[in-house]
């Protein structure tokens, strides 16, 4: 299985210092990125729909769900368990996700990190950080220590 980060406010299919305001943003998403490469392929991109492919949205609205870093490590264990090829964490752009985009991609998973808003860069860190945190809690890796 891999994991690909689609964000979308790039139309690029891979995510480079361009896709990003920030180059501090895109450095952090780009550390998380390579360290998931060691347990995983991992790519960060733009949204592209595929068969066979597990899709979870971070989204702040309602029926979103605000998960511990374990219960996403549950959520991270069903999905590589599933025989799915790719798991795509999509990422809104500034404006986030309509009611017709959310319905278009019917995600297996909306994803919140709570009530705030976030800019979608720092989004994409969160993001990025949280899956890195999930593959360590499975590996039994000392990174996350119930902190």
């Amino acid at each position: 299985m891999k994991i690909r980060f689609s964000f979308g406010w790039t139309k690029e299919p891979k995510a480079s210092r361009k896709s990003f305001k920030s180059p501090e943003a895109y450095a952090l998403a780009s550390d998380y990125a390579v360290r998931i490469g060691h347990f995983m392929p991992c790519e960060m991109g733009s949204y592209l729909a595929k068969e066979r492919s597990c899709l979870w949205v971070c989204e702040r609205e309602k029926g979103s769900r605000t998960l511990s870093s374990e219960a996403l490590a549950r959520e991270l264990q069903k999905v590589m368990n599933s025989g799915v090829q790719e798991l795509q964490v999509v990422i809104g752009g500034p404006d986030g996700f309509t009611a017709q985009d959310l319905a278009r991609m019917a995600p297996v998973l909306s994803w919140s990190f709570g009530p705030m808003t976030l800019p979608h860069e720092l989004a994409a860190v969160v993001a990025t950080e949280q899956v890195y945190r999930t593959l360590t809690i499975l590996h039994g890796q000392p990174y996350h220590s119930g902190h």
